[in-house]
């Protein structure tokens, strides 16, 4: 019975399904006109956002939807974009009205910022066709939401998108730039959160650039984009020696140390490659290097050690729950030690580093004493067994002698 129930609603929903689709999409002119010869624009649009929204194909193109031939084009309202400024003005005749928009909550003013961008700036001062407008990132016909793992525009989809330009070395070379950054993208700690391990909020192009805004940030600006999520670090950067080169406009804050578009994880292994690129022949200042690394990787091996102290007494069944307490403090220490690592001040990092050493050193002491503990009761026990084994023994001895006495 509750096989047939099941069968029945998925009967029923397959047809509603079959029905909304076939509703859609005979509603994509308002008439059978533009179906009979744009089928394949029309099996696009179905399951796009426009169609969602009810727009069909008049909404966006004008014509006679009641037309079944080419004279569906024959109308003074009829529009057909031959060129990139046209695409961006009609996709703008929407998309920049407030009272349309304020129904979806969208922005007003992708046009202008579009505009502003790189992108921008070749196609309305140059008349640049080669350049990206909204069919180029967002789809034509296709349009999904943004939340939609399937749109151009999604997270994980977006370098793929960028790099449909951006990766034609052919086109790139015009402009004078590299076709590598999404290939070096992927090798990046950012593209490992995004890819790896799922992180819809790890930086992508758009994060950096901007999207209809999209300008490569300039040396000045590095600082802000990368403080935009990198918000403790860029204030304690404030603090260090580079601040002030920064600021001059020799040091181009957070890119000479770490890169940009192959940006690695930062560990204490970039201090021996990445210092020697302005600091080869200064002894002084690798002086340093080698004092803050040195201290930061102390920390480090002594809290691996400590963790795997406390994990081996907790497998043995020592009660060690204050000890794991102390120990995610001992852990916070050392993640604040590689925040602090962007002041290059020993006396920022030293009290730090101390703290989380103490904080070891308890843990430590701690265990030992469990571990002490542990051996008395094991002593103690053995002790037990050996006293009731000479109780048992004399208590059979005593047994056997009551029973020779008792024989005749």
């Amino acid at each position: 019975m509750q096989r047939l129930s099941l069968w029945r609603r998925d009967v029923v929903a397959l047809a509603v399904a079959l029905g909304l689709v076939v509703t859609v999409t005979a509603s994509a002119a308002d008439g059978p006109g533009c179906l009979n010869c744009h089928k394949d624009q029309v099996q696009l649009w179905t399951p796009s956002v426009h169609a969602q929204a009810g727009l069909t194909c008049v909404s966006c193109h004008g014509g006679n939807p009641k037309a079944t031939d080419e004279t569906a084009h024959a109308t003074d309202n009829f529009k057909r974009p031959d060129n990139k400024k046209a695409i961006a003005e009609l996709c703008a005749s929407c998309h920049s009205d407030v009272r349309r928009m304020n129904a979806y909550g969208l922005p007003t003013d992708q046009l202008a910022r579009y505009k502003t961008s790189k992108h921008g700036e070749q196609l309305f001062e140059h008349n640049d066709q080669k350049v990206a407008v909204c069919i180029d990132c967002h789809g034509a016909h296709d349009i999904l939401k943004v939340k939609s793992p399937q749109s151009k525009a999604f997270p994980t989809n977006i370098p793929a998108t960028c790099g449909r330009c951006h990766s034609d070395a052919k086109l790139m070379s015009q402009y004078k730039l590299p076709a590598d950054q999404v290939a070096k993208y992927k090798t990046s700690y950012h593209a490992h959160l995004l890819f790896d391990k799922g992180d819809l909020s790890a930086p992508t192009c758009i994060t950096c650039h901007g999207n209809h805004g999209a300008t490569p940030p300039g040396t000045a600006e590095v600082g802000q984009v990368c403080g935009k999520c990198h918000v403790r670090q860029r204030e304690l950067f404030a603090k260090s020696p580079h601040a002030e080169v920064a600021a001059a406009g020799a040091f181009n804050e957070c890119v000479s140390c770490h890169g940009n578009h192959a940006i690695q994880k930062a560990a204490v292994e970039l201090y021996s490659t990445a210092c020697i690129t302005c600091h080869a022949n200064d002894p002084k200042q690798l002086k340093v290097r080698d004092a803050v690394a040195g201290l930061i990787r102390q920390a480090q091996a002594d809290y691996r050690n400590a963790d795997e102290t406390v994990h081996a007494a907790t497998i043995r069944g020592l009660a060690t729950d204050e000890d794991q307490v102390l120990l995610q403090d001992a852990k916070t220490q050392v993640t604040q030690l590689e925040a602090l690592q962007h002041t290059l001040t020993m006396a920022q990092l030293e009290p730090v580093a101390q703290h989380s050493s103490e904080t070891i050193a308890q843990v430590l002491t701690d265990v030992k004493h469990l571990e002490q503990f542990e051996l008395l009761k094991h002593k103690a026990l053995w002790l037990v067994w050996a006293f009731l084994l000479v109780m048992a023994i004399i208590f059979w001895a005593k047994h056997r002698q009551l029973e020779n006495h008792d024989k005749p």
